[in-house]
């Protein structure tokens, strides 16, 4: 059904050529006052991150506070619990064969595998009462950034205007704000690199290494790898830049900025060297490496071979390392073709999409305007890095994020100056980009809130068009025929009849419907939306006195992506310690250390999900209680 979307949006941008004025009046009084507001550039910045918090927390009736679901996202919780207990890693405990669990390493230290950014911000939120926060104030800020970003390269009313499409995009339904995965972090970091280098380059003054100082920061404790390959063109022309125009009249501030530059630097690398120390014990080892040494064998980069089968201590990871991972990926030529279309397809996807593709209808004059250079070259090489790895999410590429940002104003920025036999059909195509980027987020909102009427748009199977296709087969050549006929380009300026205006508005939200599918699938809210079996659980035993220790028994069968067995910093000070049963391990041990908790068995696999009291199986009591 990909198909339909192209064909959707070819049928109303067909409106636009024989009717370019469309809206005129409406627009034009809109993009003045955008101007005026626009000229406060500070105040701007601050609003559009504001906006984000107050628009997301007044959705949280639509979109509440989402439960963690992913095994990725408990690996950046425990990181954050671990800071907020004032460390940067946990010491490892005596029974963590029973605790090992899917991205975080139990030696030398207890500790999430992920870089210690994303953890921050979570353990920030905790402090005020939810990780959450936490997620949403990173992405108000990421959005605030990219506004300060855009200021720099445009004028203010464009960067405005890139602001709250940015909002639009990322700040409400996809999961980047409704998880505890990031991407907006890093975005963060890249937004100000990118917006501090048009200023260092104008006036050189020393203030503006703060802004790309903290940038790289985020970059490095974020995504280093990502962030490394994202600051290497811009370290290349700070140098070209440094030794070929030596004779330059503001060379003093030039040498501050430099020196002060490579203080940041020094400082970042020792950041990230001390906190791997912390966790690995080894300044040079990320804790990522730890778990891709021993239990990873698939290959890491798409040039690789498969690793000797390790001996895993439970079931679940002998599935998830020897079955899963593996699948993901075959080795040749013929899989990096396969795996690079597909992170091709997930990127344009997710930073994208039909209606943000319009603007990049003028790629070859992004290709010629010499201040996009460099931003090409960025997207280039870090292209080639996120190619060159195996796994790929959107928000390993958030970094990017900025130069789509810069690409898609610019773009709208040609655009806006396109004729048609002297008709600006230009001007039409960037107002009809931003309305359709409008009317997606509340299209998305209530397909959230009232699935039955998502459904109705895709036909069951998918083998068909859906049934409002024929309609619009049916009215666009109508459409297009009178406005062909009318002709007079005052008369479409000055508007038409209510009748038509009708079908105008009725095709829009036709073509809104359609470009919501595919969006409400790759940028699902609902399952960070909905409590997991976990959550519950534990929500369950946060409401029973004392304490208590979970022991998960797993069916055969068991989904590898549904994990119970995750703890927090402190096991042995939780409320609630999960443990995971393995065959032919003795679990005496486990419960003689944890003889004074409640010990429960926890069937996650059975129908309904079973937990019951914890007796021993050779117990004369022992007897198992009927499905609860």
């Amino acid at each position: 059904m990909e198909y339909l979307n192209w064909i959707v949006l070819a049928i109303f941008l067909g409106l636009i050529w024989p009717d370019p004025g469309f809206g005129e009046s409406l627009f034009s009084r809109a993009e003045g006052k955008l101007a005026i507001l626009a000229s406060n550039r500070a105040a701007i910045v601050l609003a559009v991150g504001f906006t984000e918090i107050l628009i997301r927390v007044l959705l949280l009736g639509w979109l509440p506070v989402p439960y963690p679901w992913i095994h990725d996202e408990y690996g950046y919780l425990l990181a954050a619990d671990t800071f907020v207990h004032g460390r940067l890693s946990n010491p490892t405990h005596p029974l963590s064969i029973f605790f090992e669990t899917f991205h975080v390493i139990q030696h030398p230290t207890y500790s999430s595998i992920y870089p210690p950014m994303q953890g921050a911000v979570l353990a920030f939120g905790k402090l005020l009462g939810n990780p959450w926060i936490g997620v949403l104030l990173s992405t108000a800020a990421m959005c605030a950034a990219m506004t300060w970003m855009l200021q720099g390269w445009m004028p203010a009313s464009w960067a405005f205007l890139g602001g709250v499409l940015v909002f639009l995009q990322f700040g409400v339904y996809t999961y980047w704000i409704n998880s505890y995965w990031g991407g907006s972090v890093s975005a963060t970091g890249a937004a100000l690199v990118m917006g501090a280098f048009p200023r260092i380059f104008k006036s050189w003054r020393i203030r503006e290494v703060f802004p790309i100082g903290l940038g790289i920061t985020l970059l490095a404790t974020s995504r280093p790898v990502e962030g490394f390959i994202y600051c290497v063109p811009l370290a290349a022309v700070f140098l070209w830049w440094f030794f070929c125009r030596r004779n330059s009249a503001v060379r003093t501030n030039v040498n501050r900025v430099f020196l002060a530059l490579a203080l940041v630097c020094v400082c970042v690398l020792g950041i990230v060297l001390f906190c791997n120390w912390r966790i690995t014990k080894n300044p040079l080892v990320f804790p990522t490496t730890i778990e891709i040494r021993e239990f990873v064998i698939s290959p890491v980069f798409v040039w690789d071979h498969a690793k000797p089968p390790h001996a895993y201590p439970n079931p679940q990871f002998d599935y998830f390392y020897k079955s899963f991972l593996p699948s993901q990926f075959t080795p040749g030529w013929a899989g990096i073709k396969t795996i690079s279309w597909i992170k091709a397809v997930d990127f344009w996807k997710f930073f994208l999409g039909p209606i943000f593709s319009i603007p990049f209808l003028t790629l070859p004059w992004l290709f010629q305007d010499r201040r996009m250079r460099l931003v090409f070259a960025q997207f280039g090489l870090s292209a080639v890095g996120l190619l060159a790895v195996v796994w790929f999410h959107p928000h390993y590429a958030a970094p990017l994020m900025a130069n789509v940002v810069l690409l898609e104003m610019q773009g709208l920025r040609h655009l806006r100056t396109w004729r048609f036999k002297k008709r600006p059909i230009g001007v039409s195509l960037v107002r009809l980009t931003v309305l359709l980027g409008a009317l997606i987020v509340p299209a998305n909102l209530i397909f959230f809130r009232f699935p039955a009427f998502a459904e109705y748009w895709i036909t069951p199977g998918e083998t068909s068009p859906p049934r409002y296709f024929l309609l619009l087969i049916v009215a666009f050549p109508a459409l297009l025929l009178w406005r062909f006929r009318r002709g007079d380009l005052k008369q479409v300026a000055g508007g038409t009849g209510s009748g038509v205006s009708i079908v105008e508005f009725g095709l829009l939200i036709l073509v809104v419907c359609q470009l919501c599918v595919p969006l409400r699938k790759d940028k699902p809210s609902d399952l960070a939306s909905t409590m997991s079996p976990r959550y519950a659980i534990e929500q369950q035993f946060n409401k029973l006195p004392g304490e208590h220790l979970v022991i998960v028994r797993y069916s055969p069968k068991h989904n590898v992506h549904e994990e119970f067995v995750y703890n927090d910093a402190d096991i042995d000070r939780s409320k609630t310690v999960w443990a995971r049963e393995i065959p032919d391990q003795d679990i005496q041990p486990l419960l003689t250390y944890f003889r004074n908790r409640d010990a429960w068995i926890l069937e996650p696999d059975a129908t309904p999900v079973r937990l019951y009291p914890y007796l021993p199986r050779d117990s004369a009591s022992f007897k198992r209680p009927p499905a609860e």
